[in-house]
């Protein structure tokens, strides 16, 4: 249920601002029709192309020019080298569109001004960073920024329309024009154009890198001249013949190996030649003991000698056995064996000698082939600091001769490049004459005018019911506040015939009016709105001025007296007090004068034409009328009153402004809410709705004042006329003056 309220209020919204909505969808639709049938028709004529990979190198020359041509952003920059100003400005001078009809336009004031902007915008950044150049003159940098065809390339390059077909390397370029045939001409000069410059690109970067390769060519070859040149003169200084290569390298270090293992076998030699030496000098002095020499054992003269002792010996035992020690025989064997013995001191004094010089002959062998190594290991370490600088300088040399060879080669292959005139940028399709405008689109236009100008009609209408903060209808105030409606109050100006105030009063005027019964509904709201506890002293408040609280409890006042009660209705707006005009009455005798004891009850009241009906005037303005009210004579009068009428209907000033509505709170039975439809901001009514709810004070309900007639108040409005089919109120003839 709570669903189909909000349908409806959507729906009461739109016929509330029908007009806005048709005014607003009106406007776009026929600014939409004027556009298509008096705007120039315009043609657009489309190439395609097919920018693929690059050609195959038909030389090795990816190192000097390599282009990625695989990833998307390659063609996202071709699809802006085709937008570029270069490419424009080729096809504007090639074609001479300069003088072309299709691009002169008529100036007036307003493409004046357009122009002098767009010239302004794009000439000063270029002029701020021209500036920045200190080398340049101003006079070349006013030349590289103002250009004749400037705003004529511009018009060129908002005509393009480069538009890549997805999945694939194909490319659609579009050129709008207002001649189908020079919308065709002019896109297949931009593809051919973009074609050379595509060409023109890579030559130029091809004959760049001609002229770079051949600069290092010639400082290369100096380079290579130079390392050459201190390797050989290295060469020279330090007489080397040939080259340090690894067999060199080997055979040194086989020749300090070889030295080490002689002199290992050397230190050997000596140690045991030394120790033999030792050993039989030791003995010398002890003859018994050289037997153990092996030296001496091993001599063949020894043995010799041994031998002959021996046969001696045996003899000379022998001969003991016959003779006796001095006999000749046995003294010439003792003199041999004497001779013997010498003969083997001095062969044994040989030996020792022997040995001597052999242990003499190992030190000076050790000693010289320790020599021979030590000055090998010179020779070695020589040969490697040599072969260390000799490396670097060779290194060099080779690097250059290398590097030299490298940019031969290239040079060679970029100069074979340079003759190449090859792209990879093919047509698929060239442009030709279209048959049919493409702008502007009639029938695409009207449907997006009627969607476009329905759409923000209702925005709109959306918009301004959403800005405004107000009550206009009964339901509203049955959703946002919670407390009861009492009843609907029309606006009744138009069933008024004269400007005198009791015409105001539409309960005597029109008392079978929609107004009179409204007045007589918020009458029958009041005297049911409680079964027990009826209120007699009311309180007719609102949150501002002009929402008509003076004119409700007037008619209101009414209403209750011809009902016959009688009714008493007080003026407390003693700052602008109005009901004294109302009744035409006298307005310097009234409540003022009682509150401040000048006169009496009854001389402050006043009957009217109208039976069972008195009131009592504000009297003479004080200058404390909140200290009036809420004196004791204030509650003195109202007791009195209760005693004397069956209602008190009370017309204060608007609770917002000054608080004396809120000092008779606890001398009233209930208050009653207006509020202005289109008029009461809703904050300003919880305003007040909060300072009656912090007095206890009970509020009976609130009335909607000045609802206009239309479909969201028709049903209140229907059902009043099927009573009152034979009432036919005047003719307006003035505004709205119930706004009291």
């Amino acid at each position: 249920m709570k669903n189909v309220n909000h349908i409806r209020a959507y729906f009461n919204i739109l016929i509330k601002r029908r007009w806005l909505i048709f005014s607003f969808f009106m406007i776009v639709f026929l600014v939409t029709l004027l556009f298509n049938f008096s705007a120039t028709p315009i043609y657009q004529a489309a190439s395609r192309i097919e920018i693929s990979k690059e050609n195959p190198n038909l030389i090795s020359f990816k190192e000097v020019m390599a282009i990625d041509t695989t990833g998307s952003d390659y063609y996202q920059t071709q699809y802006k080298i085709i937008e570029s100003r270069t490419v424009a400005r080729n096809v504007v001078r090639s074609l001479d569109l300069q003088n072309n009809s299709e691009f002169k336009y008529e100036k007036n004031f307003f493409s004046g001004i357009i122009a002098f902007i767009r010239n302004t915008v794009s000439y000063i950044p270029k002029k701020i960073i021209a500036l920045l150049n200190t080398g340049k003159t101003n006079e070349n940098i006013i030349n590289e920024i103002e250009s004749s065809d400037s705003g004529l390339v511009s018009d060129f390059i908002d005509r393009i329309e480069v538009t890549p077909i997805r999945s694939s390397r194909l490319v659609d370029i579009s050129i709008e024009a207002k001649d189908p045939a020079m919308a065709a001409k002019l896109s297949n000069a931009l593809v051919q154009a973009y074609i050379d410059h595509n060409l023109e690109t890579k030559l130029s970067a091809t004959k760049n890198a001609v002229l770079w390769l051949s600069d290092r060519i010639d400082e290369q070859r100096k380079k290579v001249e130079v390392a050459e040149k201190k390797l050989l003169s290295y060469k020279e200084k330090n007489e080397i013949i040939t080259n340090f290569s690894s067999d060199a390298e080997q055979i040194t270090a086989q020749k300090l190996a070889q030295l080490n293992s002689q002199v290992i076998d050397a230190e050997a030699r000596r140690v045991e030649t030394e120790t033999r030496y030792m050993q039989a000098l030791k003995l010398k002095d002890s003859p018994d003991m050289l037997n153990s020499i092996p030296e001496v054992i091993d001599n063949k003269l020894v043995g010799e000698i041994r031998k002959m002792e021996v046969d001696l010996y045996t003899g000379m035992s022998e001969l003991s056995k016959k003779y006796g020690q001095n006999h000749p025989k046995m003294v010439a064997i003792k003199l041999e064996l004497q001779d013997l013995e010498k003969r083997k001191i001095t062969t044994v004094t040989q030996i020792i000698n022997s040995l001597r010089n052999e242990y003499e002959l190992a030190i000076a062998r050790e000693e010289s082939l320790k020599k021979a190594l030590a000055q090998q290991k010179k020779e070695s370490l020589r040969m490697n600091k040599m072969a260390i600088q000799y490396g670097v300088l060779q290194r060099e040399a080779e690097s250059s001769r290398n590097m030299y060879d490298l940019l031969i080669n290239r040079f060679k292959e970029t100069s074979l490049t340079e003759e190449m005139k090859t792209g990879n940028i093919r047509i698929i399709d060239i442009a030709e004459v279209p048959k049919k405008p493409v702008r502007p689109r009639t029938n695409q236009n009207i449907i997006l005018a009627i969607l476009v100008g329905l759409s923000l009609g209702i925005g709109l209408a959306f918009l301004i019911e959403l800005l405004d903060n107000t009550y206009k209808y009964p339901d509203e105030i049955k959703e946002h506040l919670d407390i009861p409606y009492l009843a609907t109050i029309p606006d009744f100006a138009k069933e008024i015939q004269s400007d005198d105030c009791l015409d105001e009063l539409i309960t005597i005027s029109s008392q079978k009016s929609i107004a009179s019964e409204s007045f007589r509904g918020l009458r029958t709201s009041i005297l049911f709105s409680s079964a027990e506890n009826k209120p007699q002293v009311l309180m007719i408040t609102g949150s501002g001025i002009n929402e008509g609280k003076t004119l409700i409890a007037c008619n209101l006042a009414i209403t209750m007296a011809q009902a016959d009660f009688r009714t008493i209705l007080i003026d407390c707006d003693m700052r602008r007090p109005k009901i004294h005009s109302f009744f035409k009455t006298c307005h310097n005798t009234g409540l003022s004068n009682f509150l401040v004891g000048t006169v009496e009850v009854n001389e402050s009241i006043f009957s009217t034409d109208i039976k069972n009906l008195d009131i009592i005037p504000a009297g003479i303005v004080p200058p404390n009328p909140s200290e009036l009210i809420n004196s004791a004579n204030m509650q003195r009068l109202i007791n009195t009153l209760r005693q004397q009428y069956k209602y008190i209907i009370i017309d204060t000033p608007p609770i917002s402004a000054v608080s004396d509505a809120v000092a008779l709170t606890p001398m009233i039975d209930g208050a009653v809410i207006t509020i202005r439809a289109g008029l009461t901001p809703r904050n300003a009514v919880q305003n007040t709705l909060d300072k009656l709810n912090a007095t206890n004070c009970r509020i009976l309900g609130t009335v909607l004042n000045g609802v206009t007639h239309n479909n969201q108040s028709s049903y209140y409005y229907q059902q009043y006329a099927y009573y009152h089919e034979g009432n036919n109120p005047p003719k307006p003839t003035k505004k709205n003056r119930f706004n009291i």
